[in-house]
């Protein structure tokens, strides 16, 4: 019984590493480094003036997008590693059936 919820979870690890290494990869698509830009937001000041403030730099969002080609690389590798274990196991446990003068 414990091996089934070990199987369990790690087919629902695996589910859930492979969604997000979608969601990164729709982000890091979306999101080329040619189309960066300043990201420019008007803010009120205490007198009622407005003022326009950069909420996020070239730099930064660059940075962003290097910190998730690496973050989609790490889970890329944990998933091709755990889907390697799997398959180990299944070879090692065997087909299961049983031979026809055994039965």
């Amino acid at each position: 019984m414990a091996v089934a919820k070990k199987a369990l979870l790690i087919e629902y690890e695996l589910e859930f590493l492979e969604k997000q290494l979608q969601e990164l990869k729709d982000y890091i698509e979306a999101n080329p480094y040619s189309g960066l830009a300043d990201r420019m937001q008007y803010k009120e000041t205490k007198n009622g003036g407005i003022v326009s403030v950069c909420v996020a730099n070239k730099e930064a969002q660059r940075k962003d997008l290097t910190q998730a080609l690496k973050d989609y690389a790490e889970i890329l590798r944990t998933v091709d590693a755990m889907r390697e274990k799997d398959e180990v196991k299944k070879v090692a446990r065997g087909t299961g059936t049983v031979p026809p003068r055994m039965q």
